[in-house]
């Protein structure tokens, strides 16, 4: 290394010093590790990853709901986020180790963060290595400044304890490292909303100071480091959007980073960023928290930052450009292979939050081997052994038990080439596993009186498949609350749901009594939801939504989407893109369904709208009676082209959610149940409320549970108490589009 680098280096370094928690031989410490790695040649990945719970925070219930509280909460789910992203490093995309360095609660102090980052990261990186860095944690704003609250940092009322790190220094710190492969994960908030939680979530957002400048940093007096943006930025919020950490089933998580990290399992070298990023703002909409005014598209942009030029080429870049990205998703690992080599523990963080919160013991899963693809002629060896193709599956798997993302496997002998399990294996799902005992929970919110929960809880426990609990305390799937002194429901982040408010004055036994079709009709689509798999799906089917816009019907493609398995598809200029901006009302929808298989397909259609109930395409009346239907080798159009029946967007506002189920095996039991709603519904045109939205449902899981019968794998696959769903027999696609 030359002396001009060298003293740009100490530098940038020097600005690490901050408020005296680097001394000036750890900067010369620094410059002389990074030279001595200059004679490695291989890049190489490393990663910081820091997660804080433990926040000198009191834990008093107040603080859930009351603008006098002290202005922060300790969190959940910040560490859990360092296991989730240190396994995906490691697992997916080939991180060694030793390479990953982590700080967690009480060692995640400033000075620790600051010392791990020019030691680890500034010392020992070259300009080909990829670096991750993640802080989950607190944020805050003081002044004009958004800053990163380290464990050792207090309320900002007390300065002598107030050690934040601010935006600005840490985009300083990371410019030192000398690549420009550098990932930078922020899953905090800045914006404080005078609560600490909201819904069933806490706030990962500390209580800020109006009037705050930042103290004198040391000023580098040698050649000072380019401000422009490193790498990529992802952020969970930005401006006035909320952070949530979240609880989930059996574990708690940044809301951010699970989904995050669930879609970079399952993402391929094509996948592009927008379609992820699309994905992930719409997942946070639907199952956090929803950001008032901003639209998804808003959303997309606030949540990824990279240089100007790059941020214009959001919708045709992927994720392949900076991380290793195999060809194949993978549902989970196994983390740790038992003596016996027949047992193992695994990590199942590839599956959607949805359906990991119901997936059941009974599950079967393949163990897939991996083969390096042939390298090219520009890339490593390192980097081709990551392009990693899913060979034979070498053993079978059965869950055995399940808390949270983490299970239990045995292997199923007779069904395996290889049988004994070995740690850093992949797994595909091969046959889910759904509980009939699956129920809904409905959080009472903080707002209710202790005589109010009382009485809900005890009108809960009255009715089948669902119960109450505390906010914050447990996995919820909706609120029961009080607004302008009338009972209703609200989405987990205290979103009001339309039309569930009654009238003054009724009785919290009474509003539940009236609340039980909307309750229903949650429950229902929380089931339909544990069925998407197009992830995991082998079924050779494309489907395409696409929208009619303007006075002119300017069609435009909402998204369009594959089974991710399937070996028949071919490649679609718009098989990976999806749109962001919302859809008016009076707009139209059609839907593509393209079968390349050569057998027919069956289908179903249901819509989920802002006030939770449950449509469906009429399929009775003339000319659509046999839309249900794909016939080999063809294509699909709902509604049928140039018919006088539209499937015409319509009020409320909000986000819409639309599942196309597409089974091998005729849905039967779900025509029978649907077929006297739809003889009796009032109009024919368009979407029809479906009047038993959870016996469709159930209906919906039985004959996906029939489908997959007789299974090869026998008395393994018939579990009493869980519907059974062959992944070569079904697909679930989900599209969502924004109403404006």
């Amino acid at each position: 290394m030359g002396i001009a680098r060298r003293q740009f280096l100490q530098a940038g370094l020097t600005s690490l010093i901050g408020w005296q928690f680097l001394t000036r031989d750890r900067v010369a410490f620094a410059a002389d590790q990074y030279a001595r790695q200059m004679t490695a040649s291989t890049p190489r990945k490393r990663a910081l990853l820091i997660g804080i719970n433990q926040y000198d925070a009191k834990e008093e219930p107040q603080n859930l709901l009351s603008t006098t509280a002290n202005g922060w909460l300790p969190l959940h789910g910040c560490v859990n986020d360092v296991e989730l992203q240190k396994e995906l490093l490691i697992h997916r995309f080939g991180f060694a180790p030793q390479d990953i360095v982590t700080l967690t609660d009480l060692d995640a102090t400033r000075s620790n963060i600051a010392d791990v980052i020019a030691t680890h990261l500034v010392a020992q990186t070259l300009p080909d290595d990829l670096v991750i860095v993640h802080f989950s944690g607190h944020g805050s704003r003081l002044g004009n400044y958004n800053t990163l609250v380290p464990v050792d940092s207090g309320l900002p009322q007390n300065l002598e304890n107030l050690r934040d790190i601010t935006e600005q220094e840490w985009q300083g710190w990371l410019q030192a490292i000398a690549t420009d492969r550098i990932l930078n994960i922020i899953d905090a908030g800045f914006y404080y909303p005078n609560v600490s939680a909201i819904g069933n979530f806490r706030l990962r957002s500390r209580v800020g100071l109006k009037n705050w400048q930042p103290p004198n940093v040391t000023e580098p007096r040698e050649q000072p480091i380019d401000q422009k943006l490193i790498g990529a930025t992802l952020r969970a919020a930005s401006g006035d959007m909320l952070c949530a950490d979240a609880q989930w089933s059996g574990f708690s998580s940044g809301a951010f980073t699970y989904a995050l990290v669930q879609q970079l399992w399952q993402i391929v070298p094509a996948t592009k960023i927008n379609v992820v990023m699309s994905d992930l703002a719409t997942t946070l909409d639907r199952r956090a928290l929803h950001n008032d005014n901003l639209t998804i598209e808003k959303q997309v942009a606030n949540m990824w930052e990279v240089e100007e030029a790059k941020q214009k080429a959001l919708a045709s870049s992927t994720f392949a450009e900076m991380l290793p990205i195999p060809n194949f998703g993978s549902d989970g690992v196994i983390i740790n292979s038992n003596s016996d080599r027949h047992t193992a523990d695994v990590y199942l963080a590839g599956l959607p939050i949805a359906v990991l919160s119901n997936y059941a013991a009974g599950a079967i899963l393949n163990v897939v081997a991996a083969a390096s693809a042939s390298k090219t002629s520009n890339e490593s060896e390192a980097e081709s052994v990551l392009k990693l193709i899913a060979a034979n599956p070498q053993a079978t798997v059965q869950l055995k038990s399940r808390n949270g993302f983490n299970g239990k496997v045995e292997v199923l002998n007779e069904h395996s080439i290889n049988p004994k399990l070995e740690t850093g294996q992949l797994l595909q799902e091969v046959m889910r596993a759904i509980s009939h005992n699956v129920k809904l929970a409905i959080a009472l919110d903080v707002g209710l009186s202790k005589i109010e929960r009382v009485d809900a809880t005890s009108a809960f426990s009255t009715m089948a498949n669902m119960f109450g609990v505390n906010a914050n305390e447990q996995c919820a799937d909706c609120l029961f609350g009080v607004q302008s002194a009338s009972y209703g429901l609200f989405t987990v982040g205290h979103i009001p749901i339309l039309g569930s408010f009654g009238s003054v004055g009724e009785s919290v036994g009474v509003a539940i009594k009236r609340l039980q079709p909307f309750l229903e009709s949650l429950f229902a689509a929380k089931l339909i939801r544990t069925t998407e798999n197009q992830a995991a799906s082998h079924l050779d089917v494309r489907v395409t939504l696409k929208a009619m816009i303007g006075v002119d019907e300017r069609a435009i493609t909402v998204a369009s989407k594959s089974a991710a398995r399937a070996t028949l598809i071919p490649a679609n200029a718009v098989s990976n893109i999806a749109r962001t901006k919302p859809i008016n009302i009076g707009d139209r929808l059609e839907c593509q369904i393209e079968n390349f298989s050569t057998q027919p397909l069956y289908m179903r259609i249901f819509c989920l709208d802002p006030r939770s109930k449950i449509l469906t395409p009429n399929f009775i009346a003339t000319p659509y009676a046999n839309d249900g239907i794909i016939p080999p080798s063809e294509t699909l159009t709902i509604p049928y082209p140039k018919a006088p029946m539209n499937w015409a967007v319509s009020a409320p506002k909000g986000m819409v959610d639309v599942y196309i189920v597409i089974s091998r095996s005729p849905l039967l039991q779900v025509a029978k149940i649907l077929e006297a709603s739809q003889r009796q519904a009032s109009s024919l045109n368009g979407l029809i409320s479906i009047s038993n939205p959870l016996q469709v449902a159930q209906s919906l899981l039985d004959d996906l549970d029939h489908a997959g019968k007789p299974s090869e794998f026998g008395n393994v696959a018939n579990i009493n108490d869980a519907w059974m769903l062959d992944v070569q027999q079904w697909a679930t696609f989900n599209f969502n589009y924004q109403v404006a």
